[in-house]
């Protein structure tokens, strides 16, 4: 009896299954996959296919091309539609907040006497100026932003083969014109850049505007002739930027004249330019390499170029066409970059110039950080590995020095440290140790560390005591590098000297371990978090330059996408780690170092 049942209850599932497969595909037979209806039938199950959309959200546009405009409860046309997590915020209720600041009420309405002086209202706000190449060319035409291309559907026979239409799916897609993007960054839209509020805070605030795809754009994608270019050293991500700027240009606003300038701005000023044609498929894969498929170098562009050379290579941009240019590269790029769109300002030449801000060290201003900085951490953070395990196999009294790269700003040598957990002593450029303290302090820790644990480990960057060294140096005139940087003296030859000449007159052994990985952190493919970055930054950079802004860059502030002025990049870089502030005070609590004399004595 048991059996039977089994055997019917068999028998009914299979059935169930076979009619399912049978409709399955008598739907996918009738082109609408998804949808238990014909393409004939395409319009009036927009519903079904969309079914995150209400109703009166949904429109359709000629040859069947479907347009999204979702209300604000759904998903927003504009990006300043609420979040999930602004909206369960904002609903939180009245009793869970401490005390309500008004602009005529500065203490709240709960407040107490001592909190008058507090302002939190933010009566101003300053928003930094962007320029628009409609500001000294009006004759610029908008255009609507339509996502031109995708692999999921075609315009032309030229692109077929990013379709499913050789394989017979999604049919609904292969006429389709091309699709409107889910959503549009208006341009009053600002991200404060002051955002920690305090006794101290006045009640003004400044602002940059907010990065995204614009609803309209200055160029059609047939009249860009876009090129890109890397300067000054390595970093983990170039190519994957390289990636990301070519793909938003091709598919997102149909450009097909894409070209990558190898070199560095040399390539621009050299005798004979170097131009190679860009497009997905040159680029393939690229993105899962180190360093950058068009080279690097310092120097050929500077904000000591004279006009006579910024209009040579405006001539040469002329002549191959390129009406956008795309830098990746640190503050001293970024000045060259902007000597060029001032010159194209001065003299009306339709060209915009687009920023991606890179630097290893981290020490451009304004932005949270740059890309391939946590890259850079990570693979610096294996090497302190490596030396950690050096100074405890290496008796007597093994220590382990690494140095890292940071030739004015200590991030990467700081951030290393305390993600490694094993850093007896960390010296950096911004913290005077050598000079206030002096070698010897070195010296002295280093050899009580051996007594309590066996073995330490001494984390160095490479700009740590420049000033000691430099008065230490016979040398009156300071070497520079192609890109004006001052050659520096290595801080780790000093130290090891110094170590081994200590612990002798201590009469004490030493065994030390050097390890450079400086080279090693900065050529490596970009990790998980730098990639993000970099297409984040990419796709911005390529949606301001198409609504026409120029002289910008595209960084994260505040964990926001924005568009900053060159010239605010160009007045606070370099940026440097502040040795008072939180960063430093975790590095010091977690080597147990001795402090700067003199330097943290005041609160």
């Amino acid at each position: 009896m048991a059996d039977s049942k089994l055997s019917i209850k068999n028998v009914l599932i299979g059935l169930v299954g076979s009619v399912a497969v049978i409709a399955g595909g008598w739907y996918l037979l009738n082109g609408s996959y998804g949808c238990p209806h014909s393409r004939e039938k395409e319009e009036e199950c927009e519903e079904e296919i969309m079914p995150l959309l209400p109703p009166e959200a949904v429109k359709v546009g000629p040859k069947g091309a479907r347009m999204e405009r979702a209300s604000s409860e759904r998903r927003g046309s504009f990006q300043t539609n609420l979040s999930s997590r602004q909206k369960k915020m904002k609903d939180l209720p009245q009793s869970m907040f401490e005390r309500i600041y008004t602009k005529d009420n500065e203490e709240g309405k709960e407040g107490k006497e001592e909190n008058k002086t507090d302002k939190f209202a933010i009566d101003t706000v300053k928003v930094l100026k962007l320029d628009n190449l409609r500001d000294y060319i009006p004759n610029l035409k908008w255009h609507p932003n339509i996502y031109h291309r995708s692999r999921c559907f075609t315009n032309t026979d030229d692109h077929r083969r990013y379709s499913f239409a050789s394989s017979g799916m999604n049919k609904c897609t292969q006429s389709r014109k091309g699709r409107i993007y889910g959503s549009f960054t208006p341009d009053r839209d600002i991200v404060l850049f002051d955002i920690v509020r305090g006794k101290k805070t006045k009640n003004k605030a400044m602002a940059f505007r907010r990065a995204g795809a614009r609803e309209k754009v200055c160029f059609n994608g047939s009249d860009v002739n876009a090129a890109i270019i890397t300067c000054g050293g390595l970093c983990p991500g170039l190519n994957v930027v390289i990636v990301e700027v070519v793909e938003v240009l091709y598919y997102a606003y149909g450009v097909d004249n894409i070209f990558g300038i190898q070199g560095g701005y040399r390539g621009l000023t050299g005798e004979k330019p170097d131009f190679i044609k860009l497009n997905p498929d040159s680029i393939e894969g690229i993105n899962r390499d180190g360093g950058t498929i068009l080279f690097s170098s310092r120097g050929g562009l500077s904000p000591t170029s004279t006009e006579e050379e910024i209009g040579e290579v405006f001539n040469v941009l002329e002549k191959k066409g390129i009406n956008m240019l795309f830098i990746i590269g640190g503050d001293g790029t970024h000045r060259g970059a902007y000597r060029l769109y001032e010159y194209g300002r001065k003299y009306k030449k339709t060209l915009v110039i687009a920023g991606v801000p890179k630097t290893i060290d981290n020490d451009m201003g304004v932005i949270d950080s740059s890309f391939g900085f946590n890259t850079a951490v990570e693979e610096a953070t294996k090497a302190i590995f490596s030396a950690v395990t050096e100074a405890t196999c290496n008796k007597p009294n093994g220590v382990g020095v690494v140095k890292l790269m940071g030739r004015h700003a200590g991030y990467i040598a700081c951030h290393a440290t305390l993600a490694s957990r094993q850093v007896d002593m960390c010296l950096i450029n911004e913290d005077p140790f050598l000079e206030r303290n002096g070698p010897d302090a070195v010296g002295e820790y280093i050899l009580r560390t051996l007594q309590n644990k066996g073995h330490a480990v001494l984390v160095v960057a490479e700009g740590a005591g420049s000033e000691f060294l430099k008065r230490l140096s016979e040398e009156k005139e300071e070497k520079k590098d192609a890109g004006g940087n001052v050659a520096l003296k290595n801080p780790c030859d000093f130290l090891i000297s110094h170590l081994k000449g200590y612990f002798k007159k201590m009469g004490e052994p030493i065994t030390i371990k050097f390890i450079d990985p400086s080279y090693m952190i900065r050529s490596v493919p970009a990790n998980a978090s730098d990639n993000v970055m970099c297409v984040v930054l990419a796709q911005n950079a390529v949606h301001g330059a198409m609504a026409g802004y120029t002289g910008f860059t595209s960084g994260i502030v505040n964990n926001r996408s924005v568009m900053i002025p060159m010239p605010v990049i160009m007045t606070t870089s370099p940026s440097f780690l502040n040795p008072r502030g939180r960063t430093w005070s975790r590095v010091l609590a977690a080597t147990q170092q001795p402090v700067t004399l003199g330097l943290h004595s005041k609160p």
